[in-house]
């Protein structure tokens, strides 16, 4: 009995100096995010944005397609360059976007989201 008590008075020690430490913790400071365009596919169904997010000193460029009637926090990134390129959106349908840009530190870069193809065109 007098080990369980204490097992019990131990786990109740480490959730309280694990709380402690929680809320001891700095705050992380957030993102910030700049719209920069948007491009409605010819059927009106889909929206795709081009945004800068901002981290700190890290700044990097976000192509994010969504359903139209969807709120900001469905868009899922089909592109994402470092810094902040020049981007392009470009409907060649209903189906197919082009992602024009120069950037030179591509760090993701998808060919397709839901039945939408995406196309990443290189310009100088």
């Amino acid at each position: 009995m007098k080990l369980l008590l204490a097992l019990f008075a131990l786990m109740l020690a480490v959730g309280a100096a694990s709380f402690w430490a929680w809320r001891a913790a700095p705050v992380a400071s957030p993102c910030a995010e700049r719209d920069l365009a948007q491009a409605r596919s010819p059927d009106g169904r889909t929206l795709a944005e081009v945004f800068e997010k901002s981290c700190g000193q890290s700044v990097s460029t976000h192509v994010s397609l969504r359903p139209a009637a969807a709120p900001p926090l469905a868009r899922s990134d089909v592109f994402v360059a470092a810094g902040t390129p020049r981007v392009t959106l470009l409907w060649n349908d209903d189906r197919k976007l082009v992602v024009e840009t120069p950037a030179d530190r591509v760090l993701v870069e998808e060919s397709s989201w839901r039945n939408v193809g995406v196309r990443l065109r290189r310009v100088r």
